[in-house]
């Protein structure tokens, strides 16, 4: 039997009206009609009086009514109360995001955002890693340069800027560079290029100063820049806090490298979980462009 039909049943008996129940159901009257007639050649029993001016329940119809009214009801409370169907977000959300746009970008959001959604709980898994979301049990991941492969929903946020970064103490010794040629002459602290690509990306030209020191972490070479090493190629999001403070110092202002994309990449189909989406809403809020 489809239960649709009892759906429709219990819409009809209370009130009384084929037309007011196809209304509350988002129904054509027909469609009402055609539910009600075969349910009635199911039961093998007429459940309703018709008339021109009224719909009333036969005593077969109220019986009916009596024994599925509750148990409808139940099963409208059930899905109701089913994870991710509460209108108020409520459980646990896994996101995964590079540990630098974590710690910069993400951390200060999520704090912001459980201010608004306290009843929804973060998990942050840090990583370089691109995991498969499906497969690892993520529900967002928040990726740079290229949303990754398999499949899933991706979003772009926003362009991340790059930029050259120096100490103070490191600048009063060694000069401060007036041009990328300069900085042949310093020392220079590389990320760890995709393979292929120079640690400006690919195709710009003449070819970088070697790095003095390379590493695929760039929180690592902004501690070597601060601690005076050189001039670090650093995420502009990354250094802001250092800059502000003053602990770093931006050289070369009119340089600046703007090829990594952060991507916001959630698992495919529907429907949602509703603490899912508001968190996905808000990155894109907070984080979009």
């Amino acid at each position: 039997m489809d239960l649709n039909q009892l759906t429709v049943f219990q819409a009809v008996a209370e009130s009384q009206s084929f037309t007011k129940a196809a209304g509350r159901l988002g129904l054509d009257k027909s469609r009402v009609s055609r539910a009600l007639r075969a349910l009635e050649e199911t039961l093998g029993a007429t459940l309703f009086a018709r008339t021109t001016r009224s719909v009333r329940l036969t005593a077969e119809g109220e019986a009916l009514l009596r024994q599925v009214a509750p148990l409808l009801s139940g099963l409208r409370a059930a899905v109701e109360g089913a994870p991710g169907r509460s209108s108020l977000p409520t459980g646990e959300v896994t996101l995964t995001a590079p540990p630098d746009v974590g710690r910069a970008l993400l951390a200060p959001v999520l704090a912001r955002f459980r201010v608004r959604h306290p009843a929804v709980r973060v998990r942050a898994v840090l990583t370089y890693e691109v995991v498969d979301l499906l497969e690892k049990g993520v529900d967002l991941a928040l990726r740079v340069g290229r949303p990754g492969a398999g499949s899933f929903v991706a979003r772009k946020l926003m362009d991340l800027e790059a930029g050259f970064f120096a100490s103070p103490r490191y600048l009063e010794r060694r000069g401060v560079p007036s041009a990328l040629p300069d900085l042949a002459h310093h020392e220079c602290l590389w990320p760890t290029p995709p393979r292929g690509q120079g640690p400006f990306g690919g195709g710009r030209g003449r070819p970088p100063p070697a790095a003095s020191v390379e590493c695929s972490d760039f929180g690592f070479l902004s501690e070597v820049a601060r601690a005076g090493g050189g001039v670090a190629l650093l995420p502009t999001f990354l250094a802001a806090q250092d800059e502000a403070l003053g602990s770093l110092v931006r050289v070369l202002p009119g340089v600046a490298f703007r090829d990594a994309p952060l991507f916001l990449v959630s698992r495919p189909g529907r429907p949602v979980p509703t603490r899912v989406q508001v968190l996905k809403d808000f990155l894109r809020e907070s984080l979009g462009r």
